[in-house]
Formats: structure tokens, C-alpha cells, sequence
């Protein structure tokens, strides 16, 4: 197999993927309002009520808890971290990762949905993938079934690093997997020929491989399909890598795949943007905070023209509910600099019995829509004890400096085409192969 060595890695701590649809201005943290004679809370409070986007009535500021009042009276994005637990996130964004790699919920009467799988993690490297339903699973030879998410999450907390785990599909597939160390990967690409996936390096980190066995039939010919997972670690190192095989292959279209994919760093969405935006410098997009003070965000100078998606080429992207934050923004860029039409956007439109089983969960149903995340949040960092406050900070807007989709995301009324789909994800990807029989009927 080919491979193409990215970079090292770094050291492991998070154990599980979390979605935190966050568009984080991550590379640079505020060091405002940190006096050392300040105590943890008054340098909370003053940072709230001078850059937190939202007024707080501030009858409210009390000796809550420092997390019981992000939870309380912040918005859901806006969290407040100890030093160890910030820096455990930021590692975990970097790739740095261990455990099986995978989200999961329980659904009664159905069993265990896998909800996603992180690219070269355990539960990637044998064959899981989000779509699987899981009836049941144990260590030592036996399988018991999942009765409840509790049965789930036992089985895996207690389970050792090393220590096979193996599991039962409802088809009757077996997975035997064990918990590790491993550094994630967040983009592949297929054509219905080969694919180009990421795995461990020989002298550590990521390196590319072609996988003929990941290639998917039936993409149309000179269609490639890519999918982005999340806007962290080396996701536009491994996309660029990945279009470099695109051009190469002189392929003629192009599925971008942004389902399920939560957000991320600002920073990779605006290299990632300059891919589809000639390599310029143009605007990605603008945020502006309470006061109405604008910061302006342009793409990423892209000079390698093996790196770019000329406008010849016909980009297509599916979306579902959870594509948020940065995704949006991308989609935003692509339309605004004619990389993409709104007639080429596919969205997962949930069956009724996916719906009902949100709607009973207690959370908000969207269909046939993106998220609508348009608002970004900022880390602000304590010196004296090293904590760390995330606030939403302001709301952004598309280049065109009108268009933000907070609260309303990217719909099927912008032109957008409605794909049926049973649930989140599927095996085998239903949804995907619907796409590729309306783009080869065009």
C-alpha cells in the first residue's frame, strides 16, 4: 500500500469522541481581566459581562458554582473548564485519543446505534462503522444482550486498555475490539476504483494509504467522494493530501461529505476554504461581537494548485442536522465564491420514527436542514489558576457580510435537495447512494 507521511503525534488523553458543535477561535486564547487579586469568581463574572454576546441580569451573579452557572444561565455552548480538563480537550483536538473511537446511543426495542466512528481508531480499524446496530456484547467469549445504555457503558468502562471487547450486530456481525491509544483521522476519500484513508505512521502520527477495499462502487465515474469528519487536528493537512490524489486522478466532481460533522477550529475551516476559493485570500466570513466591533476572517492562501478544487469541477455536499458551526461556514464560503449551488446540497430528510425517537429524547427535531450554528465562541484563560471560561462571543456572517444561519441553517426552501433517509446514518449508506443516482440522472 502507498502512504504519505503527515506528521507526529502527541500525547493521549481523552478516552471518548464529544460533538461539541463549537466554532472556536482556537488559535488564540484572551488574557484579558486576570489581576492576581481577583478570586476565581470575580474573574469570572467581569468576563461574562464583558464579552459574552447575551446580557446576563446580574442578580444573578452568585456564588453558584462556577459550572452550575455556565449550565444555568449561559447558552449551551458556553462551558467553563478546570486547567487539567481544558487541557485534556485541546489534546483531544489535536488527534491525540484513546479508547474505541466511537459515539453510540440506546434506542429501546432496536439496541445499541453507533452514531459515529473516528477514523484509525480501534473500533474503525475493525470495520465498525456509524450506521451499526449493536444487539448485544461481553468480554471472555460471552455475549450477553444490551437491555438498557447502562449495559453498554459498563461493559466498556470496564474493560482494560488491551482487553478484547467483542460485540454482536443485530445481522449477526461480530466486532472484537479493544481499547488503545491512537491518533484520529478526519477525512477519506473514494472513487469507485480505490480510496485513500488515514492510519498510523511508522515513525508515529498519520500517514496516507490507498485502500482499495474502502472504494465505493457505485460513485459515478470520475466522481470522488470525501468525507470530513471535524475542523481539528490535521483534517486540512489530510485534505489537501486527499485532493492531490483527486487531481491526480483527474477526477470531474466532487461529494463532499459534512453529515454529523459538528464544527471545529476556525482556523481549518478557513484552510480548507482556500481549497475552494481559487487559493486566494478571500473573505471566509465575518463575526461581529456585542458592540457591533467586526473581525474579519479570510481563507487560507492556498498555493499549491494540486491542493485546489477548480471551479470546473462540479462539488456536491450532503448535510443533515448535525452539520453545524464550521461546516455551515464552508458551505457559506463555497456558495458565496460560486464553488457550490444550492440545487447541488443534499439534506437528510429523518423518517418519522427517527423523529419520534428525538422528539422523545428531548431534543429539538430538525429535518432536512443543517443545525444552524452561526454564532463562534472564545476561550478566556485565568493565569493565576490556569482555568479556562468558553464563551459565545459573536455571531458570524457569510462573505457576503448579510447571510448568517443561526437558528435557521441551510434548508431544502434555499433551493436545497431533500434526500428520505430511515435514520442518522445507515448501513449500507442508503442516503449516499440516492445522491449518486440524482447526480448521474442530471
Amino acid at each position: 500500500m502507498k502512504r504519505k507521511a503527515l506528521f507526529t503525534t502527541v500525547s493521549i488523553i481523552c478516552a471518548v469522541i464529544i460533538a461539541l458543535l463549537a466554532f472556536t477561535a482556537g488559535y488564540y486564547t484572551h488574557k484579558g481581566l486576570q489581576s492576581k487579586s481577583l478570586s476565581s469568581y470575580e474573574w469570572y463574572i467581569n468576563t461574562v459581562k464583558k464579552y459574552y454576546y447575551y446580557d446576563v441580569d446580574e442578580s444573578v451573579f452568585t456564588e453558584y458554582g462556577l459550572k452550575g452557572f455556565a449550565s444555568k444561565y449561559l447558552d449551551r455552548y458556553s462551558e467553563y473548564y478546570t486547567k487539567e480538563e481544558y487541557k485534556a480537550i485541546q489534546s483531544s483536538n489535536e488527534g491525540s485519543k484513546s479508547g474505541l473511537g466511537l459515539s453510540f446511543a440506546y434506542v429501546q426495542g432496536k439496541g445499541v446505534y453507533i452514531s459515529s466512528v473516528i477514523g484509525n481508531s480501534p473500533a474503525y480499524m475493525q470495520g465498525l462503522r456509524a450506521g451499526e446496530w449493536l444487539e448485544g456484547g461481553g468480554k471472555g467469549g460471552s455475549v450477553t444482550p444490551f437491555e438498557s445504555q447502562s449495559d453498554f457503558t459498563n461493559l466498556v468502562t470496564s474493560a482494560k486498555d488491551g482487553e478484547d471487547i467483542t460485540f454482536v450486530s443485530v445481522s449477526g456481525k461480530e466486532y472484537t475490539i479493544a481499547k488503545a491509544e491512537y491518533t484520529a483521522s478526519y477525512a477519506y476519500m473514494a472513487t469507485n476504483s480505490t480510496a485513500w484513508t488515514f492510519g498510523d505512521s511508522a515513525d508515529g502520527g498519520l500517514a496516507m494509504y490507498e485502500n482499495v477495499n474502502e472504494r465505493i462502487t457505485y460513485l459515478p465515474q470520475g466522481c470522488a467522494y470525501l468525507h470530513l469528519s471535524q475542523f481539528y487536528g490535521s483534517a486540512e493537512k489530510q485534505v489537501y493530501y486527499l485532493l492531490e490524489k483527486f487531481n491526480a486522478s483527474k477526477c470531474t466532481s466532487l461529494v463532499l461529505d459534512l453529515r454529523s460533522n459538528g464544527g471545529g477550529y476556525v482556523k481549518t475551516m478557513q484552510a480548507i476554504a482556500g481549497c475552494f476559493a481559487d487559493g486566494n485570500r478571500q473573505l471566509a466570513m465575518v463575526s461581529r461581537d456585542k458592540y457591533g466591533k467586526e473581525m474579519r476572517y479570510n481563507c487560507m492562501k492556498v498555493t499549491n494548485p494540486d491542493y485546489r478544487v477548480s471551479k470546473n469541477i462540479k462539488v456536491y455536499v450532503l448535510a443533515n442536522s448535525m452539520t453545524a458551526s464550521a461546516s455551515e461556514a464552508l458551505i457559506g464560503t463555497m456558495i458565496c465564491y460560486g464553488a457550490l449551488d444550492y440545487k447541488n446540497i443534499f439534506l437528510s430528510d429523518y423518517s418519522e420514527e427517527y423523529n419520534n425517537w428525538v422528539k422523545s429524547a428531548g431534543e429539538e427535531v430538525k429535518t432536512a436542514q443543517t443545525y444552524g450554528k452561526g454564532i463562534m465562541q472564545s476561550p478566556f484563560t485565568n493565569n493565576r489558576t490556569g482555568e479556562v471560561l468558553k464563551l459565545t462571543t459573536a455571531k458570524i456572517y457569510w462573505p457576503d457580510g448579510k447571510t448568517c444561519i443561526h437558528d435557521r441553517g441551510v434548508t431544502v426552501e434555499d433551493g436545497c435537495v431533500p434526500i428520505k433517509v430511515k435514520w442518522e446514518h445507515t448501513l449500507p449508506d442508503e442516503e449516499l447512494q440516492l445522491a449518486c443516482q440524482i447526480i448521474s440522472s442530471r
